[in-house]
């Protein structure tokens, strides 16, 4: 895969360590692998504030397509795992003012019964073509 560019964050020991990469751009799609509210050391962001959680998520996800030359716009399908889907019911309009008026994705919502770390309440993963 000759056009296949890794993108590593700012966890990229981890991710090294672990063995994926926070984002592939592979010809004019970007997909990002989940991302969750994790500070750098591997610890979680805003433990129980679902809120800042997502805030956090989003900014994080915005961080990795702008290393491409996309944002939020650009996304086409994303899937929000979260450990309580009333706290996502709840958080729709604050999901939504990161797409604006849209385009918006193809989206999918699934409750889990944990993330990576238990004080995590929300994962996104999404795909992007790039603009």
């Amino acid at each position: 895969m000759s056009d296949r560019v890794d993108y590593f964050d700012d966890i990229a020991e981890l991710q090294k360590d672990v063995g994926f990469t926070q984002a592939v751009r592979v010809g004019e799609m970007v997909y990002l692998s989940g991302t969750a509210a994790l500070k750098p050391d591997f610890t979680a962001a805003h433990p129980g504030d679902f809120d800042k959680q997502l805030e956090f998520v989003y900014d994080a996800i915005g961080r990795s397509l702008a290393h491409f030359g996309a944002n939020h716009n650009d996304i086409v399908r994303e899937v929000m795992y979260v450990t309580d889907m009333q706290k996502l019911r709840d958080a729709i309009p604050k999901r939504k003012q990161y797409y604006g008026d849209g385009p918006f994705p193809a989206s999918t919502g699934v409750e889990v019964r944990s993330l990576v770390l238990p004080e995590l309440m929300i994962e996104v993963e999404v795909s992007a073509r790039l603009p």
